[in-house]
């Protein structure tokens, strides 16, 4: 069984901070457990359902608080920011492990989307059960379930091959605002993954071929503490 549940201020709390920490840096056995889920996930056919999540925080929730993304069509950007539990209808759209579950696999909702924003995304249900504790169990394989979690494989601005999600952090208000941008804006030399896609090889080998890194975070924060960040469709480079 498939057990969901809404994080609470301690599901960010044992997080590291993106801007205090070295959890930005990938060692051999991080790359190891990365290779070994995207072979899961084209094997398994879910390569477009999920993608593999960099756990990590910039800044925690309050009490109550959840944090929840918005898409805005013009100018084309997506904001994250930090709601009391509204009325409306929320659906994960990124979830970690959780570990506190006894029977099947439980998960937590660390970031959330109106519906009308999954775009052709359909939400969480019941059905990713199967492909969730397997990715799950190649985690705890790992000792990763604390490093990596996973997002739905979304695209609600419909970013073309050559645009990428540049995102700023406002620390003082708790927003992270994301604009389209060329791809060609982007550092990669200061540029840390967070979040990766799969797809299978091009020409039908056996073998798993990862994209580019489709959310990253750059790794010198600027004057006043506002971090910039990119997020994008991944492209036809191999890593």
């Amino acid at each position: 069984m498939l057990t969901m549940r809404d994080h609470g201020v301690e599901d960010y709390a044992d997080l590291r901070d993106m801007d205090a920490t070295d959890v930005g840096v990938l060692g051999d056995d991080d790359r190891a457990c990365l290779t070994e889920l995207g072979e899961y996930l084209v094997g398994a056919d879910a390569w477009q359902r999920f993608s593999i999540w960099l756990l990590h925080k910039h800044f925690e929730p309050a009490d109550g608080e959840l944090f929840v993304e918005s898409a805005i069509a013009e100018p084309r950007r997506m904001q994250t920011t930090l709601v009391s539990r509204p009325d409306v209808d929320l659906h994960a759209t990124a979830v970690r492990f959780d570990e506190s579950v006894d029977s099947g696999i439980g998960v937590v909702g660390m970031e959330f989307s109106p519906l009308a924003d999954l775009g052709p995304t359909s939400p969480l249900s019941a059905e990713d059960e199967a492909i969730l504790a397997g990715i799950e169990q190649r985690l705890r394989a790992h000792d990763k379930t604390d490093r990596f979690g996973v997002k739905l494989v979304r695209d609600p601005l419909s970013l073309a091959a050559d645009e990428v999600l540049l995102e700023t952090c406002d620390f003082e208000n708790q927003i992270l605002s994301s604009d389209v941008k060329r791809r060609s804006a982007v550092e990669q030399e200061t540029f840390i993954e967070t979040v990766w896609n799969f797809r299978p090889a091009p020409d039908g080998a056996d073998i798993v071929v990862m994209q580019d890194c489709n959310i990253g975070c750059f790794s010198e924060p600027t004057e006043g503490h506002t971090l910039s960040h990119g997020q994008g469709a991944g492209n036809d480079q191999d890593d």
